[in-house]
């Protein structure tokens, strides 16, 4: 028959806790990685956005998961963008306002001449790419109605 021995237990049980708490500590003061280590992330910068292609569907109707590619003011960089965007006309006998509110905008990819690149894009350019997504909706719209 075998005996078990209490304080033998709690000795195995106290070695398994020190040593999984070692190993939580090492891994919680590994150095942050980048996506890629090689080249960091780059911010890109434009005082202004072009639309270069707006997909709008076959119709021109997409209101859900549209799609857009702009380029930054030097052509520098390329970013694709989805988005959902909705329109607006709220119209009286006295005062009428129409237009374009972008309700999502997902940066998909950022890129130069040579391909795809790791990019930072801080909320203020976020802000100009949806200005320029929604004025370029607007005069597409506007063209198709007459």
């Amino acid at each position: 028959m075998v005996s078990v021995n209490f304080k033998s237990i709690l000795l195995g049980l106290s070695g398994a806790v020190t040593v999984t708490a070692v190993l939580a500590s090492v891994q919680m003061y590994q150095p942050t990685k980048f996506f890629n280590e090689e080249h960091p992330p780059i911010t890109v910068e434009s005082n202004f956005y072009k639309v270069d292609e707006l997909d709008l569907g076959p119709y021109n109707d997409c209101q859900h998961d549209c799609h857009a590619t702009l380029l930054t003011a030097n052509d520098q960089y390329y970013i694709e963008v989805n988005f959902d965007y909705s329109g607006f006309d709220d119209g009286n006998s006295f005062n009428r306002a129409e237009g374009i509110q972008i309700d999502r905008l997902e940066p998909e990819l950022v890129g130069d001449e040579d391909g795809e690149i790791n990019a930072y894009l801080d909320r203020y350019e976020l802000v100009k790419i949806n200005d320029a997504i929604e004025d370029s909706i607007a005069v597409k719209l506007h063209k198709l109605r007459g």
